[in-house]
């Protein structure tokens, strides 16, 4: 421990014996022990008399090594405040990437328009892929795209089953000529299930 002292430039007036005297030192301890590693782990703290001189003192685990530092200098606790909060600010800016990209991504999967003169003849489908329920997950949804009205979707009714899921060489159909689309419809749902038009 007087090394960690040395090197976070503490003042002569702390001494090793003073920070186990700390009441925040005990609870902390006192959790560290609670919360120990498997039984062949490495104590908390140990002072070591029958070392050589030198070596003998205070020895602490590795991760009570920071706290001994903050102890013993308060830049050093302050530089591990800031170290901490990007560490946060970091995560954060990466987890609003991730969800800008999936908004992205989704908005991707909708086409701006339909190829001139398959204007009634395309159909897309919007899909949960990552729905936070687990039931919600089969999901589908059937739009039918007019060009001639272009406010106007014909929503198919929604149903949780596996025969809602329609593929097309093993991939989700986002986007599949209308022909095509009616042969998977009529061999996967009732006509009563959606009118094909």
């Amino acid at each position: 421990m007087q090394s960690i002292l040395t090197a976070c430039f503490a003042p002569d007036t702390k001494h090793t014996d003073d920070w186990f005297k700390n009441q925040s030192t005990q609870e902390l301890l006192s959790e560290a022990q609670r919360d120990r590693l498997p039984s062949g782990s490495p104590k908390t703290h140990e002072n070591r008399k029958n070392l050589p001189n030198g070596l003998r003192g205070w020895y602490v685990h590795r991760l009570l090594v920071n706290a001994v530092a903050m102890w013993a200098s308060p830049r050093y606790a302050w530089n591990i405040y800031r170290l901490l909060d990007e560490i946060h600010r970091q995560e954060r800016e990466e987890m609003e990437n991730k969800l800008e990209a999936k908004d992205k991504s989704i908005q991707k999967r909708i086409p701006r328009s339909v190829p001139k003169g398959k204007e009634k003849s395309y159909k897309y489908m919007i899909y949960a892929e990552e729905m936070e329920k687990e039931e919600d997950r089969d999901m589908v949804m059937l739009h039918l795209v007019r060009r001639n009205n272009k406010s106007f979707y014909d929503l198919a009714k929604i149903y949780k089953s596996d025969r809602n899921w329609f593929y097309r060489e093993n991939l989700p159909i986002s986007m599949t000529p209308n022909e095509q689309i009616k042969e998977i419809v009529k061999s996967t749902l009732p006509q009563t299930h959606y009118d094909i038009k």
